[in-house]
Order: structure tokens, then sequence, then C-alpha cells
């Protein structure tokens, strides 16, 4: 476990001293298994959990740059903390929220402290879920910057698979199209990200350039001539995915799709979270689509004028559906 004491979580979330820690535990395990691990890997895992017990000053005995990685997995332990009590809260919000006895399960009121209003509950729960998603991110921001403290993580499935994403996180997808930071939005788009690569980003770019800028974009020190296309294959990929996002929901990008919220005529506390129309749902898409062609044709033009760098490309068309139909009779829909 990450987190062991009720100390720790009141870092993050202003609970009472007299909190039992055993009701919140199961709901730290839980975050931790689904959200914490699939990050990390067992291994990075259980070196933070080996870091949480390490008390300070540190022995005399160890060299600077062991103390240096040590401060790193304090630093790291901090933000993967801040993430799991959050998560841990969103998670069993409904069961925290209630006593569970062997009459049965009650809502938790007294004559002098009243449960919470609907709206409340919904406002707090969507902080704790904001918060926590949020500092996904932020554990990969961390790992980003000491990286190189992290020898073992640095060559793991975990961390190259990461990087050899074209839009490997939320801020370099809302550097693209805002989704207000939401790591929800972007975990949404990633399964997209990879049906835009192999439907439209490799058929353009040939297996063989393909291949060959993933592999560089693995490595600590890329390829220059690679990371100046790298930005011409992210735009393409988020307009398109945001598309079909879009198009799958029904006029704010959230993890659910295309929705806005409005306050109803009753009360300023009630709110509406409803799809938005068909008409403006359509316009979106089809401007976010079209943005997204006119990259796929700024990313082929700069291939061509590059040819000399790029020699792998043949200038083939981005798109499979693009092909000489002469003499044939399939077709598309």
């Amino acid at each position: 476990m990450l987190i062991n004491t009720i100390a720790e979580i009141q870092q993050y979330v202003a609970v009472g001293k007299d909190t039992e820690f055993n009701r919140i535990k199961p709901h730290l395990v839980s975050a931790q298994s689904a959200y914490i691990r699939p990050i990390l890997g067992a291994a990075l895992l259980e070196t933070l959990q080996s870091a949480n017990f390490s008390e300070l000053p540190y022995p005399d005995t160890l060299t600077e740059q062991e103390i240096a990685i040590l401060k790193a997995q304090k630093e790291l332990l901090k933000t993967v903390q801040k993430a799991l009590v959050y998560l841990a809260y969103w998670s069993g919000f409904q069961v925290l929220n209630a006593t569970i006895s062997d009459s049965g399960f009650k809502r938790t009121e007294s004559t002098t402290v009243k449960a919470l209003y609907k709206y409340q509950e919904d406002d707090l729960r969507n902080h704790f879920k904001t918060n926590g998603f949020n500092a996904l991110d932020e554990i990969l921001e961390t790992l980003e910057t000491n990286i190189f403290k992290f020898e073992d993580f640095k060559n793991s499935p975990n961390w190259t698979v990461h990087k050899a994403n074209f839009i490997p996180d939320t801020k370099s997808l809302d550097a693209i199209v805002f989704i207000g930071s939401s790591r929800l939005t972007y975990l949404r788009l990633i399964p997209k990200f990879k049906l835009i690569e192999d439907l439209y980003i490799s058929p353009l770019l040939g297996a063989v350039l393909f291949d060959k800028i993933k592999a560089e974009m693995i490595k600590e020190n890329p390829d220059q001539d690679i990371l100046k296309i790298i930005p011409y294959i992210q735009k393409p990929i988020a307009y398109l995915a945001t598309a079909m996002l879009m198009e799958e929901s029904g006029a704010d990008l959230t993890e659910k799709g295309l929705y806005f919220e409005s306050t109803t005529a009753i009360s300023h506390t009630d709110r509406n979270t409803s799809p938005s129309d068909a008409d403006r749902i359509n316009v979106l898409t089809k401007r976010n689509r079209s943005f997204a062609d006119n990259y796929l044709e700024m990313l082929k033009s700069f291939l061509i004028a590059s040819s000399s760098t790029f020699p792998e490309f043949a200038g083939k068309s981005g798109n499979f559906l693009r092909r000489d139909n002469n003499d044939k009779k399939t077709f598309w829909t």
C-alpha cells in the first residue's frame, strides 16, 4: 500500500482525525490496482512502497547519486499518493456515504449533521474525479522530468508504450484541441489515436517510415529530423480523434463525449447535463474533419519537400479508402 495512515490522506483531503482508516482502505486498494499499477508497473510500484517506509535523514553510506534517486522516488510518491486519495474517494463515494451493517444499507445523517444536497454531492464527486485523473498526468510529468533516475522503469513496457504515442499525454492534446486539461477525455481518445494511426498515418507514411519514427521516438535522444515531423502528425490525429468522439456522443468535450450543462428554471442548484443537438455536433465534427484533412495534406507536403531526409516516403495517399477503383467491384458507403 502506498498510503497507510489518515495523516497521509489529510495532506490532500481534510478528513477528521478520528476518521477510520479501514473505511477508506478498500477503496485505496481498488484505486491503486485500477489506476496506479497500469501506469507505473509492478516493479516501480514496489520501489515506491519501499520508499514510503524509508526515513530521513538518509544513511551516510549512500552516495550523492543514490540520495538523488531516493529524493526523486519520494517526489513521485507524493504525486502518486495525491492521485490515489482523490481516486479512492471518487470511486468509493457512494459506499463511503452510507453505513453498512447487518440490517442493511443506511444513509448517514443526524439531527445536527445533515447529508449533502444532490448538487453538492455531484460537485464533490466531480472534484475528486477531476483532481484524481489530472494527478495521473502529474505522475507522467514527474517521471518525464526525472526519468534518468528511474533507469529500470525507463526500459519497461509501461514507459516505452507511453513514449511511442504521438500524443503521449493530456497536455500535448490540449495544446492542439482544447479539452480543459481533462485526463478523462484524453483516455477516451486513446483508442481513436491508434485507429487513426492504422487507417491514416501509417498508410500515408508507409510502413518503413512509420516504424522508423516509432522506434526513434522511444530513444533517449531522438533524431532531430524525426522530432520535426511529430507536430505534423499530431495535429491530424488530434482533430480526427475529437471528431470521432463527437460523432459517438452528442458542447463541451468531456469524458462522455460532447455535452453541455444547463441550469433549469426550477432552481439554480438543479443542473441538467444533456447531449448537444445533432446540428451542432455535425457542424463541429465537419469542422474538425476539415482541419484534419488539411493537416494531412500539410504532412504530405512536408514529406515531399523533405524527400532527401525521408527517402522511405513513397508519396502515397494517407487514407486506405482512397484507391484506384477502376475495374474493381468493391465500394464503401
